[in-house]
């Protein structure tokens, strides 16, 4: 399995959170089924590295991080 590349996993969090503060509206699609529950929800903190492996960011409604990668700015 390939590692992460932190460098790019932290950019892309810096990239998040210079475009998009705290409070932006977004779409959280569950990673299972991601077309049966989309919910619009916002940002509720900046977005970090978890870990080394997960660019991650706090939404309202919904416990945990969740991944980038399940986030749509409206």
């Amino acid at each position: 399995m390939k590692r992460p590349n932190v460098q790019k996993l932290q950019a892309m969090v810096d990239d998040f959170n210079a475009r998009f503060p705290v409070g932006t509206a977004v779409v959280r699609y569950a990673l299972i089924d991601p077309l049966e529950m989309p919910t619009t929800t916002a940002t509720t903190t900046p977005a970090w590295v978890m870990g080394g492996h997960s660019a991650m960011v706090t939404v309202r409604g919904f416990p945990g991080g969740q991944s980038l990668e399940a986030i749509r700015v409206l």
